[in-house]
């Protein structure tokens, strides 16, 4: 058995055997106990069947290992909390191998990795919250509800943001210090600084080095809106970012220092039946950055999921999007995938995912390579 099979296990050891004694009754008395853990496995077969690289299948997987502890709970003081979330990734990537895109097809492709992505400590105050500690700044930032669910990696946080410069998302995340703050009922603003250079994996190979040079910083800023059309909310998001550090964003552009860019996120309902069962979404994502600085200064991508296709217990959701990378200068022409899927919530813990993506101009390779079509079968598990 191999280490990420054994790492797999023993999460879902622990995992079982703490949550049946979270809870224990003495009399009338039920203690609760400050900590959570959870456990989770996402595999990806997938079978690249026309142009890119080559044909061919292969899969991918990436366990994690979560826990949380709650100090109010532990009888501490109110609104703190600290977590930790370690990650095992495996499999062959079928970006490298197969498709060649410069979007990268799968969002957990990550190469053969045993590392610790999370481990930070939150505090709210009323309406203020900070983080501090080791982030995946995705999870608070650049991030759209809708587009969550799809599986190329543009529509987690755009290529103009993670290509260009240093950005602490999976699988390497970074030191920082984010917070936020909420107003009113809709706005809430967040800003964050983090290691605008953090130590690679050839280094580091577990994440727990952290070198942090005040010279090399990502600062981040958003500012996030609930706009109420029909009385269905939507979420609008606008956000900048300015890094200090030099980098090399592209074979073709010299290193640059201060790079920076924008972006813009939209998710609204547009309509839901009576019961709420169903209802369709449209999102949408905007990203840009000075072309005299990136040769990869533009992305647009958006889609519409629509949610209760049939009726079940558990959530099931059907999408389709877009998502285009747009260069300034260089070999390649535009690279555009187009994606769909349908995902089936069988249960609290197993969910099944068919996906399909074809890719218009792979642009991840110095060559020139025909239009790629690949197909997923996700498989998540989780407790």
């Amino acid at each position: 058995m191999n280490r990420p099979t054994l790492l797999l296990f023993a999460a879902l050891s622990l995992t079982i055997g703490t949550k049946a004694n979270n809870c224990s009754s003495e009399g009338s008395t039920i203690i609760v106990s400050p900590f959570e853990f959870e456990a989770s496995y996402i595999g990806d077969f997938y079978g690249n069947a026309n142009g890119g690289v080559k044909t061919g299948v292969g899969f991918l997987g990436m366990a994690n290992l979560k826990i949380g502890f709650n100090t109010e709970t532990a009888g501490w003081w109110k609104g703190g909390s600290f977590f930790a979330n370690g990650a095992s990734t495996h499999g062959k990537s079928p970006t490298e191998n197969f498709t060649g895109d410069f979007q990268v097809v799968s969002n957990i492709d990550a190469g053969n990795l045993i590392y610790l992505h999370e481990l930070w400590f939150h505090q709210d105050f009323n309406n203020i919250n900070f983080t501090i500690g080791l982030q995946d700044m995705n999870a608070q930032f650049v991030a759209s509800e809708n587009g969550s669910y799809y599986l190329n990696s543009s529509f987690g946080v755009p290529p103009v943001i993670s290509d260009n410069v240093p950005v602490p998302i999976f699988p390497l995340t970074g030191l920082g210090l984010s917070a936020s703050w909420t107003p009113s009922e809709k706005i809430t603003w967040s800003a964050a600084i983090f290691d605008g250079n953090p130590t690679d994996f050839e280094d580091n190979p577990h994440n727990l080095y952290w070198d942090l040079n005040p010279k090399e910083l990502l600062a981040i800023s958003e500012i996030q809106y609930t706009w109420t059309r029909a009385s269905l909310p939507g979420t609008y998001k606008a956000g900048a970012y300015f890094h200090t550090g030099t980098v090399n964003p592209d074979n073709t552009t010299s290193a640059v220092s201060h790079n920076y860019g924008f972006y813009l996120l939209a998710d609204q309902p547009v309509w839901q039946n009576s019961s709420a069962t169903r209802k369709l979404n449209l999102f949408a994502q905007l990203a840009a950055s000075p072309g005299n600085l990136n040769n990869h200064n533009y992305y647009v991508g958006g889609g519409a999921n629509y949610y209760g296709l049939y009726n079940s217990k558990f959530e099931n959701v059907t999408g389709i999007a877009f998502a285009s990378a747009g260069f300034h200068k260089g070999l390649h022409k535009h690279e555009t995938a187009i994606e769909c899927f349908h995902k089936i919530q069988f249960n609290e813990n197993l969910s099944l995912q068919p996906d399909f993506q074809y890719i218009i101009n792979p642009a991840g390779t110095d060559g020139k390579l025909k239009d790629a079509f690949i197909g997923f079968l996700r498989l998540g598990i989780q407790f």
